[in-house]
Formats: C-alpha cells, structure tokens, sequence
C-alpha cells in the first residue's frame, strides 16, 4: 500500500501483490434478502406448520371414520356368524332330528328328519346343504339326498361336535360341490349323550356381500378383507362384480405358515387340492403385528399403516368374536389429506410468487432510490475533478424522494462551505501579494 498526492487530496493506491477486495454484496441483494426474510420466511414456516397440522388432524380423523367403520361391519359378520350357528343349535333340538339320532336305522324317522332338514335349509338362500352325520363321521341323512353317504370324519367341525361343542368352521373346500364353504355343527344329544351330530353346509355369498359392501364405504380408494386366525384371506372386497374371480382373489396369506399349520390346514382340506406351500403371499406385516396384538375371543381393533409415498394407506383390524377372524378396512391416505396436499401446492405456489415480487419490488426500489444518488455522485464527482466550477456547482435540492433529497442538501451546504473557503484562500492569497 502506497499514499498518493494529487490536488491537495490524499489517495490510498493498491499495490501490485495486494489482495483485490471481496466482490461487495449488491444493495438491491441485501433489500431482495430482507424482503424474503421478512415477507416470505414466515409465510412458509407458518404454511408448513399449518399443513403438517392440518395433515395429521385430517388422518387421525380418517382413521376413527375407518375405525367406526370397521367396527360396524366386524359387527355384522359377527352376527351373522351367530345367527347361522344358533340355527343349526336349534336344529340339533328339534324333536324328528333327536328322535331320528337316536334310532338311525329307523327308515320312517329318516324319511321325517329329511324332511325335517329340508325345511330348515330353506330358511336362507345360502344355505346349500343341511345334514345328520352319524358318530363314525358318515352323512346319513340330508336337504340333498346326493350328499348322504359322504364322510366328513376328518372334518374339524365334525370331530368338535362330537366332544358337545357348536362349532363354526374356516371357509374351507366341501368335499362334496369343490366349492369354499362354511360349516356349522352342534351336537345332538340324548339323556346327556352326544348320539350325533347336525352341520349346515353355507357358502360364503353373504359373508361375501358384508365385505364387498365397504368397497368405498369411507372414501375413495376404500377396501376390506376378512382374514382368519391364521391370516389368510377368506373374503375380499375387490371380488365385487367379480366373483367369477373370488377364488383368484382370496386365500392370500399375509405371512408365511409354518409346516405345523400347513399340515393342518392341508388335512382339514381348506384350500381343496391346492397345497399351503402353493398360496401366493401377499405380506402385510405391519397388520399381522396389529392382529397379534388383539386378544382372541374378545372384541377389540388396532390401527396400522402400510405402503408409503402416495401409495400409502391407514387401516384398522377388529377382531371377531365368535370366531378368531380380523376385519380389515383400509383406505389411501390421500383420500383424507387431499386437501392439506392441496394446500401444500398452493402453499408453495404462494412462496414463488412472493419470492419473485420480492425480487421485483427489490429491483424497482433499489433503482428508485440508488438511481438517483448515483447521479449525485456522479456531479459530486466532477466537482471534485474540476470539470464544473466550484461557483457555479449547485445538487438539484427540489426533486427526488426524501433521502435524495437530504443527500443533495447536505451536498449544497458541502459546495457552500468549498466556496468559502476558496474565497478565503484567494482572499488571503491577494492581500500576501
């Protein structure tokens, strides 16, 4: 760094290995940064609080919609459940059936008890098939009579009853149409003896309609399914107006089975000639987790979520309580927070817009006001170099805004204090002379 002399004035020079200064920030970027800190920065903390809130509020709420939802129809399959099981309890108690059961030989009881069976599979349309299985497991009397002779002595349903307990079964292949199937069973008991025992062959139409009923029930996007203890569907709701493809579309297992209950299930014949091994898995662990959680015999739900990004839902399970079945209804969970999504959009449309006047308004409001000191300096500056006369060198004091304004008054009483001293100079330089 080395002083220069020049007019009377002395000038800082930069030497050759000096460092150049840092490019200065631009006054228009510092107004462009307040007016974004200022004007634009809260608007999008408060936007993005507000619509994280507004989400959570609208999912929370969905999910008691669901929960409701769910409960109510859980409800339903219960009952159901209850009703078909109650019938063929009452069956099981009707004086032709006893009095049949208790002299299986007697062709005249059969005659009545078939009768008898004929009447009460009429009570429903679902109801295929109504039947007397005598204690070696053996159809021997029934609403079809095609049905007499088949045994079900494997059947859980059978071998339950036996022990003088109804029973309700898991949807599983009837050995007589090849078709899924429910079956109710109750014994038939005589001075306190299990003689025999009475099962009602149902299809699965009804349940199959309570299910499908929530297709969209709760939003766009809603779907149910019903799932048994083993988590494997047994209904689904995506097989309305499909129910050519039912089968296609049920017995998707949400977790592996083990080899314990695939022998199980394989024996009691659920899936008809497909093996366990051979299902298609369709995991959803987060909901087996949630299953698990509930106790079994008892009514209860659980929420849980799957998916993610935009594919992700919120459902809830209840657990049935005449049977260990989970009911399950779920929908995306953009259908409750479209309108915070919505938001989030106009949110972030509303910030580039307020970013873009910003930078507009500081662009117009730097030159408004830089303009005009520029020019100021730049009479200042030729003051200083001579190129105007001291006495005649006057700022423009009447136009500009107030800061101009201010500037260019101080800058005439600067020339006014230049002209006197001048004068004083040449006054005194006259009088040496």
């Amino acid at each position: 760094m080395r002083l220069l002399a020049r007019d009377g004035w002395t000038i800082k020079a930069r030497g050759a290995g000096e460092r150049m200064r840092r490019p200065r920030i631009r006054f228009w970027q510092k107004v462009l940064a307040a007016l974004v800190i200022v004007g634009v920065a809260p608007i999008a903390l408060v936007s993005v609080v507000s619509t994280n809130n507004t989400r959570n509020d609208l999912t929370l709420l969905g999910v008691t919609n669901i929960r409701q939802r769910s409960t109510s129809t859980a409800n339903a399959i219960d009952a159901y459940l209850a009703s078909r099981l109650g019938d063929i309890i009452l069956v099981a108690k009707l004086p032709d059936i006893v009095r049949y059961a208790t002299n299986l030989g007697d062709q005249e009881s059969r005659a009545i008890a078939r009768t008898a069976l004929a009447a009460a599979a009429a009570r429903a349309p679902e109801y295929e098939s109504v039947a007397v299985v005598d204690p070696k497991g053996t159809i021997v009397a029934a609403s079809v009579p095609t049905d007499e002779g088949t045994s079900v002595a494997f059947r859980e349903y059978f071998l339950t009853a036996m022990k003088g307990t109804p029973y309700v079964s898991d949807p599983s292949y009837s050995v007589i149409t090849n078709k899924p199937a429910l079956f109710f069973s109750s014994p038939v008991a005589s001075n306190n003896v299990v003689v025999a025992v009475v099962r009602t062959r149902v299809n699965l139409a009804a349940i199959w309609d309570i299910v499908e009923s929530d297709a969209g029930s709760v939003g766009v996007g809603a779907h149910s399914f019903l799932v048994d203890d083993y988590g494997i569907r047994l209904a689904v709701s995506e097989t309305k107006g499909n129910r050519a493809q039912a089968e296609s579309l049920i017995y998707k297992p949400i977790a592996p089975i083990d080899a314990d209950t695939a022998k199980k299930l394989a024996a009691d014949k659920r899936f008809g000639t497909i093996t366990p091994d051979k299902l298609v898995i369709d995991p959803l662990p987060t909901l087996k987790a949630a299953l698990d959680g509930l106790p079994k015999g008892a009514s209860g739900d659980a929420a849980f979520a799957f998916g993610s990004g935009s594919a992700e839902q919120r459902g809830v399970v209840t657990r049935l309580v005449n049977k260990p079945w989970g009911y399950v209804l779920a929908v995306p969970l953009t259908t409750y927070t479209k309108a915070a999504d919505n938001a989030t959009f106009d949110a972030g449309l509303m910030l580039v817009m307020g970013v873009l006047l910003s930078f507009v308004i500081g662009i117009l409001l730097t030159r408004s006001l830089v303009g005009p000191l520029r020019r100021l300096v730049g009479e200042a500056t030729q003051v200083s170099t001579g190129d105007i006369d001291l006495r005649e060198a006057h700022f423009d004091t009447r136009s500009g805004d107030d800061i101009t304004h201010e500037v260019a008054s101080a800058f005439d009483r600067m020339l006014n204090a230049l002209r006197f001293y001048a004068l004083a100079d040449e006054a005194g330089s006259g009088g040496e002379e």
